[in-house]
């Protein structure tokens, strides 16, 4: 999965966009708009917060296409990706909205 990434000074592989990675899914009480259910998905963004520096785990945030306007932190995804990928097998991510009333409700 990691055979087109480049390394950066800390030994982290870089993300590049086009590359496939799992993430998570994400279920929200008041804002069920914004359901996703989690699996492979594509990177379609890099962000580096230069603010931050290399070896802050903030530094690299990735967007996927499958839920466009999320940033996932490239650290932390790299370090669940076996337990992601046994939970997920070949599934891909998507967009799952729940637009009842009772879980839109923006406090």
């Amino acid at each position: 999965m990691y055979n087109a990434m480049k390394r950066n000074s800390l030994n982290i592989p870089e993300p590049v966009v086009k590359q496939e990675i799992y993430v998570p899914t994400s279920l929200y009480l008041s804002h069920g708009e914004d359901d996703f259910v989690g699996g492979l998905a594509i990177i379609s963004k890099v962000q580096k917060n230069e603010k931050f520096g290399k070896e802050h785990p903030n530094y690299i945030l990735v967007e996927v296409e499958e839920d466009p306007g999320t940033l996932y932190n490239w650290t932390w995804l790299l370090e669940k990706q076996e337990s992601l990928k046994r939970e997920f097998g070949n599934k891909r991510a998507f967009k799952d909205p729940d637009y009842r009333p009772e879980f839109n409700r923006w406090f």
